[in-house]
């Protein structure tokens, strides 16, 4: 958190709406995560922002979680409810959404290639197939970790499973987290969800037939040089890539998607919009779009 742009974020936030509050970063270690939340319960805190690694943990010590938040397994917000109680929300996932649609692209009936499968992977994967997106294809080192976000997603009846996905549904499979029976889980939803491993020969089909690329993993994270894809992966004009690392802006990724002239999505745009979400949820007041375009330009040169 002693990096985190957010406390840069909300001081603007706050000044530009009128907003007399206060944000800053607390380096919480995982046995202090209990009380951190305690503080809110108590009053001394209005809400918290969760960051990794305690997404996952908080969602098991609020006392309710917003239903997104429930199915996605993380709470990165967390606000006090009116008698009192830690409520879990999840704003990764509209965050995600409204950056993507800062481009001009849409989810609904995008075929989409993700890569990684982790919490950051999850809330981009929920988003995806609750905007309707046409297909989803999550792509990660581990195939296994792919597979089971993605049975998940059948579970909650958001999406078809295809391919290795399809036979491990068929042959009773279910995600461990959810716990979901085989008579309660049925495929559903519009979107056809397949897994696969983060490599070259594996991608190449499903980058071929793409709208949208979004890079989930943290390779690039401080190394303009790293590059998420494997190499003989191509990109084309058509492609909306995201990269939902920012430090640095232009990633490699971003790079190579400016090169092939496709339409490009910083991290950045995720962090603001993310943001935004959260103070709609402390407050009840929502920012104007332009807002967010201002943010961007104020912060873009910090993150290089």
């Amino acid at each position: 958190m002693e990096h985190s742009l957010s406390p840069r974020i909300f001081r603007r936030v706050f000044q530009d709406l009128g907003i007399d509050a206060h944000y800053t970063a607390l380096r919480v270690e995982k046995h202090e995560l209990a009380e951190a939340i305690d503080r809110v319960r108590r009053g001394s805190l209005a809400g918290l922002s969760v960051t990794i690694p305690h997404k996952e943990a908080a969602a098991e010590l609020v006392d309710a979680l917003h239903p997104s938040a429930a199915r996605i397994g993380a709470v990165n917000c967390i606000a006090r409810s009116p008698t009192g109680h830690a409520e879990g929300y999840n704003t990764d996932a509209p965050g995600f959404r409204l950056a993507v649609e800062q481009s001009g692209a849409r989810l609904a009936a995008a075929r989409a290639v993700l890569l990684g499968a982790g919490g950051a992977a999850r809330a981009a994967a929920f988003a995806a197939v609750s905007a309707g997106a046409k297909s989803l294809t999550i792509a990660n080192r581990d195939p296994e970790r792919a597979i089971r976000l993605g049975l998940e997603l059948v579970a909650l009846g958001r999406a078809w499973p295809e391919g290795e996905l399809l036979r491990r549904w068929e042959s009773g499979e279910r995600a461990p987290r959810l716990n979901v029976s085989r008579a309660l889980g049925a495929p559903s939803g519009k979107c056809f969800v397949s897994a696969i491993p983060l490599e070259s020969s594996a991608l190449v089909h499903p980058l071929s037939h793409a709208d949208l690329l979004v890079n989930s993993t943290s390779v690039g994270l401080g190394d303009p040089g790293a590059l998420p894809l494997p190499g003989g992966c191509v990109l084309d004009r058509r492609l909306t890539v995201m990269d939902m690392v920012y430090r640095p802006l232009h990633t490699a990724l971003l790079r190579r998607a400016r090169e092939a002239e496709a339409t490009c999505v910083d991290g950045l745009w995720m962090l603001i919009h993310q943001a935004l979400e959260q103070l709609r949820v402390w407050t009840g007041q929502v920012a104007p779009p332009a807002l967010a375009a201002s943010l961007h330009d104020e912060l873009a040169a910090e993150c290089g």
